[in-house]
């Protein structure tokens, strides 16, 4: 039993609270998150464990993270109720929320990784 894209997608889905046509648009991140997961387990061991949907998880915990980060790389102007123009753009907590659950959850699928080791890594810029 591999990854299940699908699996991915709605333990994404109830993290960020997006619907399915919502969660469509993160499709790609999705994919590559699901691939970069199943290649770093060892499947034999995941699936002789029951550790496929702790894997799911993990790989669902890192959508979000990079979800979090492409949303607080986004730029925010809110405006007063006088009209003027303000910038928002407070997403620390956030994004540290974020990768502390990613950590966790990767932390959690680290025994079914391969011998040869494996660290979700992302380096966004803003």
């Amino acid at each position: 039993m591999a990854i299940s894209k699908d699996n991915v997608k709605s333990n994404f889905m109830e993290l960020s609270g997006l619907d399915s046509t919502s969660a469509e648009v993160y499709a790609g991140l999705i994919t590559v998150c699901a691939d970069e997961m199943e290649k770093a387990v060892d499947q034999e061991r995941m699936v002789a464990e029951g550790g496929t949907a702790i894997c799911e998880f993990a790989a669902a915990a890192e959508v979000f993270y990079r979800f979090i980060c492409l949303k607080a790389a986004e730029y925010k102007v809110m405006f007063t109720a006088q009209g003027k123009a303000v910038e928002a753009f407070d997403e620390e907590n956030r994004i540290k929320a974020a990768r502390e659950l990613r950590d966790s959850a990767v932390s959690r699928a680290e025994r079914f990784f391969s011998k040869d080791g494996f660290v979700f890594n992302a380096v966004i810029a803003y």
